[in-house]
């Protein structure tokens, strides 16, 4: 256990050295690692193997990277330790959101339509915002990340050929401990001000319980849900139902029927992965992909939402929401915004 300025100096070194890293904490704790990995450079696989860190796209078939977990360096993460020196952040937004808007909209009623005349149920659909960004303090963008979001998932997972990304992720894909399996159903959103949840919400988060269930009830053993919760993810709200179990199952086949949720894709999985590919202008890579920690018996995996890239002077914000058949476009466009706030609170004063 190191110091949090041993720490952070740390990271900068292996950035300065283009050396790939994780660097990550749980929700709610203060323990904050940092997976360095014997290789400088490791090479993009679509089926990692070792003990380490791994991250995946959103692309089950896409290829990702594992940081083994030989060379950790760890400290306990102080809330003050962040930098007192501000002035990295940008003083202005340089992101016109308004010029996203009709082409989105326009996307949303399509898909709705599709839904209507269809057996799909719910399709997640996604934005990428770009925009410039004069500074490029990462690990400031990090610490604030950290500060920010005590409750979440967050990461910086850095690496040559891929930039820097980061995130603040409210989302368990799955975590298996001595065969004790847990996951969530976490779906609709609704902003801090509203008081109640609508039933587009409430049947969006049902049916992505029930697929989860669906999926897990053949692998697993006395699968039980808990009562439906509502969690504070940022300046956004969502409903969640633990589920818990027991498995004889090695992870890789756990995560290999639940990637991508129902949360990230739709249902059904492949008609909502279909209707992604054909209207989404962008590649999703890492962005509802998963990352965490992992070996051969045990696993401790986040869904990467609230996330962003930072690459070649440009970075990119994603974000999404699931789209039914009761979805009013304009509100899924502000559900959008709001989300977005999350890493531009982030990155702006």
């Amino acid at each position: 256990m190191i110091s949090n300025l041993a720490f952070f100096d740390q990271v900068s070194f292996l950035i300065k050295a283009k050396h790939s890293f994780a660097a990550f904490r749980n929700p709610d704790s203060n323990l904050l690692e940092c997976y360095i990995g014997s290789d400088k450079i490791p090479k993009k696989e679509t089926n990692p193997t070792g003990d380490g860190f791994l991250i995946k796209p959103f692309n089950p078939a896409g290829d990702g990277y594992l940081i083994s977990s030989n060379n950790i360096v760890s400290t306990h993460y102080l809330k003050n330790s962040a930098s007192k020196n501000l002035s990295f952040f940008e003083e202005k937004i340089p992101l016109d959101f308004k010029k996203y808007k009709k082409q989105y909209i326009d996307d949303v009623i399509s898909i709705v339509n599709q839904i209507s005349f269809s057996d799909l149920t719910k399709v997640v659909y996604s934005k990428c915002f770009e925009l410039d960004l004069k500074s490029k303090n990462t690990v400031g963008y990090f610490k604030n990340i950290l500060n920010l979001y005590p409750g979440a998932f967050c990461y910086l997972f850095y690496h040559p050929e891929e930039g820097f990304w980061m995130g603040a992720s409210p989302e368990t894909l799955v975590e298996i401990q001595n065969n004790k399996i847990s996951t969530m159903a976490l779906a609709g959103t609704k902003s801090l001000n509203d008081s109640f949840w609508g039933e587009k919400e409430l049947f969006e988060q049902k049916i992505v319980e029930d697929e989860i269930k669906k999926i897990l009830n053949p692998l697993c053993q006395d699968l039980t849900c808990q009562e439906l919760t509502t969690s504070k993810a940022g300046k956004v709200e969502h409903l969640k139902t633990l589920i818990n179990g027991f498995t004889n199952k090695p992870p890789k086949e756990i995560i290999t029927a639940l990637h991508p949720t129902p949360a990230v894709a739709g249902i059904p999985k492949n008609k909502a992965i279909s209707i992604i590919n054909e209207k989404e202008k962008h590649d999703r890579s890492f962005y509802s992909g998963y990352l965490g920690k992992i070996d051969s018996k045990n696993c401790n995996l986040f869904v990467n939402l609230r996330c962003l890239q930072i690459k070649d002077d440009k970075t990119k914000l994603f974000v999404g929401g699931g789209i039914t058949q009761d979805s009013d476009p304009e509100k899924e466009w502000e559900e959008i915004v709001h989300k977005s706030q999350t890493m531009m609170d982030v990155l702006f004063k």
